[in-house]
């Protein structure tokens, strides 16, 4: 099962940040303003004016304060003031609710043609902001600059992920969300896997086939509920359509996913277990053998991990409509957008791609926690330090081998990845769906109630 480590990880890192934050404003670092060239819009101020930029982010990591103050001592007339909560509490409780009150703070000033020069866009409904023409389409700045390199990026992410055509914000980091399956086992079946292209009707056909030449104890691993989620935020562009000006929530092919799941679980191809009532037990992967099951890579450690207690797996393609191309899954963090409103653009712009850049020349570890880098520069440096290794110590003081045909792979599938994972954050989509849909598999409600239940709480949120 994929590892779902977001938002455990935000908690987390927000419930022990109270010695990294001490204000809800601050500078990234108090030295002297003093005139340096930067670029500015055409027509504003002069680049030897002092220029101040305002970036807001939720949770204020110390690798982006240490960038931060880098910058500003590359550029000492510009000064950054870093805008955030504080977003730690004394339970989950208090953590939600400021949360919730930086967003609403963040809504207020942007719907009102205010707010910061930059933004963190994870938590912010930036889809909407796109929609309201709230953001820059970022697109343009990088074909306007001749510095700027496309090869030094993983473009296959940046070139997906838009929104009605444009590139609003970019992602400092992404995840590969992908199938994971024991390709020695497979083998010993003799069924011949094609992950080129394949839908989830191909892999129920494969997975048939597999069911009745091995031994497994099943083919996929997951519960119905949690692939229900994937497979409704992984697709959710094509599940909500535009009808009459405006989007609405297609709960025909969301009953066709509850029954294909269903199907697959009826089947033996699918691992789920219920208890009566409805609840769930816990079940642990080691407890019983499947071909394949769903699994998000966000680091070097996570994927190394993964193969050692996996008997080195090989990575697959996940399952995706025809229509939508060849390619894998990716999700984004650390997502960075520009205020439309800002009088600053150029300069933060700059700001920006320092950023990108600055994890090229700072990547001196082998492991990144929160993704992988989108400079493709930083990711290379560090495979190429871990191939050199030749081995992996995790958190946990573990060491693990490392080939460099495993790397090789990753990176493959890494640079392969163009559909994107992204449903708008205000949608709690995968929790909602979890929650509802545990009444239909339990036999307590009708696919169609279900469905019909879905698309009001969508169809109300998408256009609110």
């Amino acid at each position: 099962m994929k590892n779902r480590v977001w938002i455990v990880l935000s908690v987390t890192l927000l419930l022990s940040a109270c010695s990294n934050n001490e204000g809800t404003k601050r500078r990234a670092t108090d030295a002297p303003a003093s005139p340096i060239s930067v670029q500015q819009p055409t027509g504003s101020k002069t680049d030897t004016d002092p220029v101040k930029l305002t970036f807001a982010t939720y949770f204020l990591s110390d690798q982006m304060k240490t960038a931060v103050k880098k910058y500003e001592s590359l550029h000492p007339n510009v000064e950054v003031e870093l805008r955030t909560t504080l977003p730690y509490g004394k339970d989950l409780d208090e953590v939600t609710a400021l949360q919730e009150k930086y967003i609403t703070t963040m809504n207020t000033e942007i719907l009102a043609g205010k707010g910061p020069d930059l933004m963190e866009l994870d938590i912010l409904p930036q889809e909407s902001y796109a929609g309201k023409k709230l953001l820059l389409d970022l697109d343009g700045l990088i074909e306007s600059t001749p510095s700027f390199n496309k090869e030094n990026y993983f473009m296959n992410i940046l070139d997906n992920a838009k929104l009605d055509g444009g590139l609003y914000g970019i992602p400092l980091y992404f995840s590969l969300d992908a199938l994971q399956g024991d390709a020695a086992a497979i083998g010993k079946t003799g069924v011949a896997i094609d992950d080129s292209n394949w839908s989830w009707e191909d892999f129920i056909a494969t997975a048939k086939q597999l069911k009745q030449k091995g031994n497994a104890d099943a083919v996929f691993y997951s519960s119905q509920s949690y692939m229900l989620s994937e497979l409704t935020t992984e697709n959710f562009a094509q599940m909500v359509k535009l009808q009459k000006g405006k989007k609405s929530f297609d709960a025909a092919l969301f009953i066709s996913y509850m029954n294909q799941i269903k199907q697959m679980n009826e089947e033996g191809i699918l691992f789920d277990i219920i208890k009566d009532g409805g609840g769930r037990e816990s079940f642990s992967k080691g407890d019983l053998h499947t071909y394949f099951y769903d699994t998000r890579i966000e680091s070097f450690e996570n994927y190394v991990y993964n193969a050692s207690i996996e008997g080195v797996p090989t990575l697959y393609t996940k399952p995706h409509p025809h229509e939508n191309g060849p390619g894998g899954y990716y999700t984004t963090l650390g997502t960075v957008g520009i205020n439309a409103n800002s009088a600053h653009q150029q300069a933060a712009w700059d700001l920006l791609q320092f950023l990108m850049e600055d994890e090229a020349a700072s990547a001196s570890s082998s492991t990144v926690i929160r993704g992988f880098p989108i400079n493709q520069k930083a990711y290379d440096l560090q495979a190429q330090k871990l191939a050199q290794a030749g081995k992996l110590t995790t958190e946990g003081q573990e060491e693990i081998t490392v080939s460099k045909d495993r790397l090789n792979s990753l990176k493959s599938a890494l640079s392969g990845a163009i559909h994107w994972n992204y449903a708008p954050s205000n949608l709690d989509l995968e929790q909602m769906i979890y929650k509802e849909s545990e009444f239909f598999f339990s036999g307590q409600k009708s696919a169609e109630s279900v469905a019909k239940l879905v698309q009001n709480k969508v169809n109300l949120m998408l256009n609110e």
